[in-house]
C-alpha cells in the first residue's frame, strides 16, 4: 500500500502537505448521459467506467478523474442497441480501469464478464473488444468468457510497466514478474491465437542497468505482440516526484529507443506467423493512392491491421481473405 511504498523513504519529509484529495463523497458518481463521441469507421468506442482505485505512484488520474465507478448497465445496453441500429459492428469497451466495472454498483448486479456476455446476444453486433485491462482483474470468470463468448475479440492490452521486482515495487503494481509471467501463460494456453500487447515505462525513479536488463528480458520471455514505450516524466500529486535516483533523460532515450526496437521485432515475429493463413477482417474503410488504386482497410479480431487491394464496398462487413505480406504496420492480403 501507499504507507509501505513511504516507508522506503525514510529520509524525505512527508509531514508536509503534498497531496489534498477530494473526498469521494464528494465526486460525482458516473454521468450517465454520455453520447457515444467515438465512432470509429465500422467500430464504436464504448466508455463503461471512469476513475481509479489504485495509486500508482507515478500516475495522477485518481486524483484528477476520482475513484473508480461504473456506468449503469441498462444505459450501456441502451447505448449498444443505438449503435447496432446504426450499423457499428464492433464494440471497444473503454474505461480507466476497465477491470473493475461493476464493483461499485449493488453486489452481483454487474460486472465486466456479465457486460461481455449480455452485448453478445445483440445480433447485429459482430465482436466485443477490450481496451486495456489491468492484470490483477483477469479471473478466472473473464477467462471462461473468453470460451463462452464467440464475439470477443482475442486481444487484450495488459500494461506491465516494468519487468523488475524492486521498480514494480516502487511503483505501487499490484504483481509481481512472477504472477505476471504466470498469467501471461495461462492466457496463451487458454486463448492459443491471442494477441497481447502492454505498456511499459522507462526511466522510473530508481531504474539503474540491472533493472533495465530484467524489463528487457523479460519482455521477451512474455513475447508480447507489440509493446507501447514511454518515458518517465514527473508529474504533481505523484509520489515518484519525491523519489531519489532519478534517471538522466540521455539514458531514458536510450533505453526507449532499445525498448521500440525490441517491440519492432516481436510486431514482425507475431505477425509473421500469420502469413499464407485466411483470416476474417472487419472492413473499415476504403482509400485510394496517387495512382487511383482502391484499397480497403480493416482489423482481424487480434487486431492486425490489414490492407485489401481492388476490394470496393465491403465497409462494415467481415471478408475472409489470406495474409500475404508484411507492410509497415498492415500486412497486405488478397480475398
Amino acid at each position: 500500500d501507499k504507507n509501505s511504498i513511504l516507508q522506503q523513504f525514510k529520509e524525505l519529509d512527508f509531514h508536509n502537505t503534498v497531496v489534498k484529495v477530494t473526498p469521494a463523497k464528494f465526486l460525482k458518481k458516473y454521468d450517465n448521459v454520455i453520447k457515444n463521441k467515438s465512432i470509429l469507421r465500422a467500430r464504436a468506442w464504448l466508455k463503461i467506467q471512469d476513475g481509479c482505485n489504485n495509486f500508482c505512484t507515478y500516475c495522477k488520474v485518481p486524483y484528477v478523474r476520482g475513484p473508480a465507478r461504473s456506468r449503469l448497465i441498462d444505459d450501456i445496453l441502451q447505448e449498444v442497441s443505438n449503435l447496432e441500429n446504426s450499423g457499428i459492428k464492433e464494440v471497444v469497451l473503454l474505461g480507466i480501469n476497465l477491470g473493475t466495472y461493476g464493483e461499485d454498483l449493488l453486489p452481483g448486479k454487474a460486472n465486466l464478464s456479465k457486460l461481455i456476455s449480455l452485448i453478445n446476444n445483440f445480433k447485429g453486433i459482430k465482436r466485443i473488444r477490450l481496451s486495456s485491462i489491468e492484470l490483477v482483474n483477469i479471473n478466472n470468470e473473464l477467462l471462461d468468457t473468453f470460451g463462452k463468448c464467440s464475439k470477443l475479440c482475442h486481444h487484450l492490452h495488459i500494461p506491465l510497466q516494468s519487468g523488475d521486482d524492486k521498480i514494480l515495487k516502487l511503483m505501487n503494481r499490484p504483481y509481481n514478474t512472477s504472477i505476471f509471467g504466470k498469467k501471461i501463460f495461462q492466457l496463451k494456453k487458454k486463448i492459443p491465437n491471442i494477441a497481447i500487447t502492454s505498456d511499459i515505462m522507462v526511466g522510473f525513479p530508481g531504474e539503474d542497468n540491472e533493472s533495465f536488463n530484467n524489463t528487457y528480458k523479460f519482455i521477451r520471455k512474455m513475447c508480447f505482440s507489440k509493446i507501447h514505450i514511454f518515458k518517465y516524466s514527473n508529474r504533481e500529486k505523484c509520489l515518484a516526484i519525491l523519489m531519489p535516483n532519478e534517471v538522466d533523460n540521455e539514458i531514458k532515450k536510450e533505453r526507449s529507443k532499445k525498448l521500440i526496437n525490441l517491440s519492432s521485432e516481436l510486431f514482425y515475429n507475431f505477425r509473421n506467423k500469420y502469413l499464407g493463413l485466411d483470416v476474417d477482417v472487419l472492413v473499415e474503410d476504403e482509400i485510394k493512392d496517387k495512382e487511383g488504386r482502391v484499397y480497403s482497410r480493416g482489423i482481424t479480431d487480434n487486431y492486425i491491421k490489414v490492407i485489401i487491394p481492388d476490394l470496393i464496398g465491403k465497409r462494415g462487413e467481415i471478408v475472409k481473405v489470406q495474409l500475404n505480406k508484411i507492410y509497415s504496420d498492415y500486412i497486405i492480403s488478397s480475398v
